[in-house]
Order: C-alpha cells, then sequence, then structure tokens
C-alpha cells in the first residue's frame, strides 16, 4: 500500500489538489482581493501609537471657497 507506483495513491493525491485548488480559488480571485481592500478601507482607524497626536490646521467649519473665481 505504501509503494509510489500504486495508483489509488495517485488518484487520491490529485483529487485531494484538485478540492485544494478549488477551495483557494475563492480566495485569490480578483474580486475577493477587491472586497477584502473594500472592507479593510472601511475598518474603523485604530491608532496604536503612544506619543503625542498631530492636529492639522484645518477648520473645518468654515464653508469652502468656491475654485472657479
Amino acid at each position: 500500500m505504501g509503494d509510489i507506483g500504486n495508483p489509488i495513491l495517485w488518484l487520491i493525491g490529485v483529487l485531494a489538489l484538485g478540492v485544494v485548488l478549488f477551495l483557494v480559488r475563492g480566495r485569490f480571485s480578483a474580486e475577493a482581493r477587491a472586497r477584502r481592500r473594500r472592507e479593510k478601507s472601511h475598518r474603523p482607524v485604530i491608532s496604536r501609537k503612544k506619543g503625542p497626536t498631530v492636529r492639522l490646521a484645518v477648520d473645518v467649519d468654515k464653508p469652502r471657497r468656491d475654485r472657479n473665481r
């Protein structure tokens, strides 16, 4: 049974490889990568930085200027 020339072992190996490839195919498709990228970009931001916070000089309460002038 442990012989490498045994066709039953080859058949089981090919079937197992086919099942693994079928299951992994969905993980690496372009659609799956795009879905993970969208999920990642919509997650809340959690800062792990220990130190002072950098504040930007932006006044969000002011209305935007018209850029067509």
